[in-house]
């Protein structure tokens, strides 16, 4: 019997001049139902308490958002997180780069995400190739309308199958069946896992020279076990943490 994989995809930075890098990182979990109780129940809590009263009405605007919310609340969603199953990966673009000069001079924004989702997906989507796979994306478009939503669906949902068809090629099997949606972050709660990875991955990675702050070193390596493979794409380099842990100061960008 295949196996059904949850796939959760969002990005932290961007690809104009606002951020040091951009990332792009995803969560696969067969669970979801099971992190979905979990996240809720966490919700429930800090709607419900005492001590966290004085945040909620900030909390029910942005539920789960790294950025956002409070440190009390960041640091129960990290804790969190250490429970729950899923892996992670992410690719990162140094914005600081001569690549990044060469592949923003040549190509649109929409191109370099798109062979970005390529370089995230391809080895898991390999890995999973005989599963069923869910992909969520997070819905980030600007004045969305339901023709927007529905037309952007169909370009990843062709990239996926692009990529399975490359898969299907070179292993000599057929690849399962790969659906795509793109949903707000009010809509999966979800997402808030990954947004919280990207988070404390993006604040390590930009930090260098004694420049990570002390808690967000302990928060990254409290998840670093959860982590499948950081992908440094104009460095050229795969941090995977099981087989190596990071060396915060030395690895990254200042």
């Amino acid at each position: 019997m295949p196996e059904t994989n949850h796939y959760f995809i969002d990005e932290a930075g961007d690809l104009n001049g606002q951020s040091k890098i951009f990332l792009l990182g995803c969560i696969i979990t067969d669970t979801p139902e099971d992190l979905l109780k979990d996240i809720e129940h966490l919700e429930e809590e800090i709607k419900n308490s005492r001590y966290y009263y004085r945040f909620r009405n900030d909390f029910l605007k942005t539920g789960f958002h790294a950025s956002e919310n409070h440190p009390d609340i960041y640091g129960r969603f990290v804790a969190l997180l250490t429970a729950l199953n899923f892996r992670a990966y992410a690719v990162i673009l140094n914005k600081h780069t001569k690549y990044f000069e060469m592949i923003i001079g040549s190509q649109s924004k929409k191109q370099i995400y798109d062979d970005l989702i390529k370089t995230l997906l391809r080895d898991r989507l390999k890995k999973r190739a005989e599963d069923i796979n869910y992909l969520f994306f997070e819905q980030n478009l600007s004045g969305p309308s339901r023709h927007r939503i529905k037309l952007r669906e169909r370009e990843l949902q062709e990239i996926i199958e692009a990529l399975n068809y490359e898969i299907s090629q070179s292993n000599l099997t057929q690849t399962r069946m790969c659906r795509v949606s793109l949903q707000k972050k009010k809509e999966q709660k979800l997402f808030a896992v990954v947004d919280y990875v990207n988070h404390i991955i993006t604040k390590v990675y930009e930090g260098k020279n004694g420049n990570v702050k002390r808690f967000m070193r302990e928060n990254y390596r409290l998840i670093e076990p959860k982590i499948g493979c950081i992908h440094d794409v104009a460095n050229k380099t795969f941090h995977m943490p099981r087989r190596k842990a990071l060396e915060i100061d030395n690895e990254f960008i200042g």
